[in-house]
């Protein structure tokens, strides 16, 4: 009742155009979401939102890139490879639901400082359910152990190796292999929706910004040597750690670096140790 004398008491106008430019430009925005709410507006569908994240972690005694993968449990899709993910909350930020699902999904705890975002992959068609964007993230983190929950069926680690402009993806009897210029899946086994090019995504962005941000030395943990930080280049460069200079590595990459001591690698003089600087964590 309040809300309709409300509306009889506003002022009148020439034309329609006089009266969206009052309201939008005039009135107190009190005002103006009155008036608004009483409008015939369009009708636009909505789409459904969600969040996917490619998690990567290198294990150094196997000097493997790995990342991480589920057996999706339903339909669609059921039974085939897929990143981590899900529909968010109408609760939720994107980055609150990405690391939700990273845990309901896998078991694995990550924080806001291990994740970046990626891309929104929007393309008609990319879900059979209906129109649905998805954010991408991106995350670099130890290899942890693993329990599959929620919609997934299982949850693995892939070995990632780099053959020329070939992205194999590997555990056990499973082969994805990823074309990184055209994210075309080329092996025996493929991915759920569009996630080749989400990951394919992902690998190019670590490869084009490693030198310059080395967030993704995070895979190694709270420290590494020169020698480590070079072999997890090498991984993305798709190349053999020792065909990076040491020295001029070491140079480029002092101003992300900060030294904290030295670890004992057998004979010979200790390797001196770094950790990432805290700046090269923040959101970039």
């Amino acid at each position: 009742m309040k809300q309709r004398e409300r509306m009889n008491q506003m002022p009148s106008f020439a034309s329609k155009t006089a009266e969206k430019h009052y309201y939008e430009r005039e009135a107190s925005e009190k005002e103006f979401l009155e008036w608004y709410a009483q409008q015939e507006l369009p009708v636009y569908e909505k789409p459904s939102l969600t969040v996917d994240i490619v998690i990567m972690c290198y294990n150094k005694e196997e000097d493997q890139l790995k990342t991480l993968l589920i057996k999706r449990k339903t339909h669609p899709f059921r039974n085939s490879w897929a990143l981590p993910g899900g529909f968010v909350h109408s609760d939720e930020s994107t980055g609150l639901s990405v690391i939700r699902e990273t845990k309901e999904e896998t078991g694995v705890t990550i924080s806001s400082r291990n994740i970046e975002q990626l891309h929104t992959f929007s393309t008609p068609n990319r879900d059979p359910r209906g129109w649905v964007v998805t954010v991408s993230y991106l995350s670099f983190i130890g290899e942890e152990s693993l329990r599959a929950g929620d919609d997934a069926k299982e949850v693995r680690w892939f070995n990632m190796e780099r053959h020329g402009e070939q992205l194999k993806l590997t555990n056990d009897e499973v082969t994805i292999q990823l074309n990184l210029n055209t994210s075309e899946s080329t092996g025996p086994d493929t991915l759920a929706f569009d996630h080749s090019e989400i990951i394919v995504k992902a690998f190019n962005r670590v490869t084009n910004k490693m030198e310059h941000e080395p967030k993704v030395l995070q895979v190694l943990g709270a420290d590494f040597t020169i020698t480590e930080a070079r072999k997890v280049f090498a991984k993305f460069s798709g190349v053999d750690y020792r065909s990076i200079d040491h020295s001029n590595f070491k140079k480029a990459m002092l101003q992300y670096f900060e030294e904290i001591g030295e670890r004992p690698v057998g004979i010979g003089r200790p390797s001196k140790i770094y950790r990432l600087k805290e700046s090269v964590g923040e959101e970039m």
